[in-house]
C-alpha cells in the first residue's frame, strides 16, 4: 500500500520588506527594509513596479547586522514590472531598492514574499525527457543574441580603430586633427583636450579629426568617447561631440540646460531631448559635469546611444536614411550665441572610431590603356592597395582622393622614373579614388576596394 504526505505552501508576504511609499529625497530615493529571519524558508521572492530606474538589493545576514551577501538586478522601467527568485541561504534578508537617478516616483510597488519550498525546474521535459533549458551570450542591455551559423560556428567580430588617437602629452597632433576657432575660443591639450569658449561674446571652438573612418556593408562601426561638461550647462550655448561634419552624422549635444542626441542629414538635424529617450536609461536624463563614458553604435538601418554601459536612445531609418553617408569623421563642438560672454568648457578624454568587423574587405581593379583620361574609380572612401605600371615614355599618373582631377594627391607615377613595376600603396582614401594619365600608350593595372 503507497503513504501519500500532502506538502501544504505557507508563503507569506513580508511586511518589512515590501513598500507602496514613493521614492524622494526626503527618503534620499533609497527603500530600505527590515531584517526578517528566514529559518524555514527556501526561497526569498521580490517584484518591483516604479516609473524610475532603479537597482535592486536582495541582501542576506548571518546576525542582522552584518549583510555579507548581496544580490545586485538592473531595474528598467520602460521595460515594465520585474522581480526574481533568490535562494536563501543565510538566517536574515533584506530589501534594497535605490534609484538610478534623482527623479520622484509617481508610484512604487515593492512586493517581497517569503516562500519556505520554491520548485525552480520547468513545469515539462522536451521530446527527448530532457530539461527545456539552452544556453546562449545574450547582450543584456539590447537582446540581441551571438549567431551561430547553418555549419555550427561561432560569429565573431574583432573590433579595429580606424580613426582617432589618444591625446598625450601637451602637444597638438596636426596630422589627426585640425581645430577651428573664433573670439577668444581655444583647444588645449593636457592628457585630454579641453575646449573652452573663453569670456568674449559669441565665441566658438570646434576639433575635428582629419580623417573619416570608412563604413562597409554588413559591418556596424561604432563611436567611443569619454567626456565631460567642464562648466554648468548654460542657455545660449551648445556643446556636442559624436561622429558628424558639417552635412551628415550622429552626435550627442547639450543645447542651453536641454540633453538630447541627434542624426544630421545634408545639414539638417533631427533631436531628440530628454524626456523622449526610449532605451533603458529611461526617458529624462539630467546632464551634470560627471565624466560619462558615451557610445554610438551605427549602420544602415539604426543608431543607438549609450551612455555609461546603458542604452539612452534608439533611432531607425526604416523609411528613409538617417544620413547622405556613413563615412563619418570625429567632431566635438563648445559655441556661444546671442552675445553669451560666459567661458563654457568642454573636456574629451579620447574619441575614436571602431569598426565591429575585419579592416579590409574583398578588392577589385581596374584596367587602364589607351591616350589620355580622368577616370573616376570609386564614390566614396575605400582602400587603394597597389597600381601594377609598365607605360611608354611620356606618360604620366596622378591618383587623387577624390571624385575629380583635383583635391589630395596621393600620388604620382611618371615615366622619367618608373617605367615598370607594381607600387604598393595599401593606403586608405575618403572621399572617392580618381586617376588622371597624360600620354598614349598607356598601361596600368589598378588595384583597390
Amino acid at each position: 500500500m503507497s503513504q501519500w504526505r500532502h506538502i501544504q505552501q505557507d508563503a507569506n508576504v513580508d511586511a518589512n520588506n515590501s513598500s507602496t511609499t514613493n521614492l524622494a529625497a526626503g527618503n534620499s530615493y533609497t527603500f530600505t527594509g527590515t531584517g526578517t529571519s528566514t529559518l524555514g524558508v527556501a526561497a526569498l521572492q521580490w517584484n518591483l513596479k516604479t516609473d524610475q530606474n532603479a537597482t535592486v538589493y536582495i541582501e542576506q545576514s548571518d546576525d542582522n547586522t552584518n549583510w555579507d551577501i548581496s544580490d545586485s538586478f538592473a531595474y528598467y522601467y520602460s521595460k515594465g514590472g520585474d522581480g526574481g527568485t533568490v535562494q536563501a541561504i543565510s538566517n536574515y534578508w533584506r530589501v534594497r531598492v535605490i534609484l538610478t537617478g534623482t527623479t520622484d516616483t509617481t508610484y512604487f510597488r515593492l512586493n517581497a514574499v517569503l516562500c519556505p519550498i520554491a520548485d525552480p525546474l520547468p513545469r515539462s521535459l522536451n521530446s527527448y525527457e530532457r530539461l527545456k533549458t539552452s544556453t546562449g551570450i545574450v547582450d543584456e542591455e539590447t537582446g540581441n543574441r551571438v549567431e551561430v551559423d547553418v555549419l555550427g560556428s561561432l560569429k565573431t567580430v574583432s573590433p579595429v580603430r580606424l580613426i582617432g588617437t589618444a591625446f598625450s602629452g601637451t602637444t597638438k597632433d596636426t596630422n589627426f586633427w585640425t581645430e577651428t576657432v573664433t573670439g577668444t575660443g581655444a583647444v588645449t591639450q593636457a592628457g585630454e583636450i579641453l575646449l573652452a569658449t573663453g569670456a568674449t561674446a559669441d565665441s566658438t571652438v570646434s576639433y575635428s579629426s582629419v580623417r573619416k573612418a570608412r563604413k562597409v556593408t554588413g559591418a556596424s562601426n561604432q563611436f567611443r568617447a569619454v567626456a565631460k561638461l567642464g562648466s554648468a550647462l548654460d542657455a545660449d550655448n551648445i556643446r556636442r561631440l559624436g561622429c558628424y561634419d558639417a552635412n551628415d552624422g550622429f552626435f550627442f549635444q547639450v543645447n542651453g540646460t536641454t540633453f538630447g542626441v541627434g542624426s544630421r542629414k545634408g545639414g539638417v538635424d533631427t533631436i531628440v531631448t530628454s524626456g523622449s529617450f526610449n532605451g533603458n536609461y529611461g526617458a529624462s536624463v539630467t546632464m551634470d559635469t560627471s565624466i560619462k563614458r558615451l557610445v554610438i553604435d551605427y549602420d544602415h538601418l539604426s543608431t543607438k546611444f549609450s551612455v555609461n554601459g546603458v542604452v539612452l536612445h534608439t533611432i531607425t531609418g526604416s523609411t528613409t536614411a538617417l544620413t547622405n553617408t556613413l563615412n563619418l569623421g570625429i567632431k566635438m563642438e563648445n559655441i556661444n550665441s546671442n552675445g553669451n560672454t560666459t567661458d563654457n568648457s568642454f573636456y574629451v578624454r579620447f574619441a575614436c572610431i571602431m569598426r565591429l568587423g575585419q579592416i579590409l574587405t574583398e578588392s577589385t581593379y581596374a584596367y587602364i590603356s589607351g591616350a589620355a583620361a580622368t577616370r573616376v574609380l570609386k564614390y566614396g572612401a575605400g582602400t587603394l592597395h597597389s597600381i601594377a605600371y609598365n607605360n611608354t615614355t611620356g606618360t604620366s599618373l596622378t591618383i587623387y582622393d577624390n571624385t575629380a582631377a583635383s583635391g589630395s594627391v596621393i600620388g604620382i607615377i611618371t615615366t622619367a622614373t618608373e617605367a615598370l613595376g607594381v607600387w604598393k600603396y595599401d593606403v586608405p582614401f575618403y572621399n572617392g579614388l580618381t586617376i588622371v594619365t597624360v600620354g598614349n600608350g598607356l598601361d596600368a593595372t589598378v588595384v583597390y576596394e
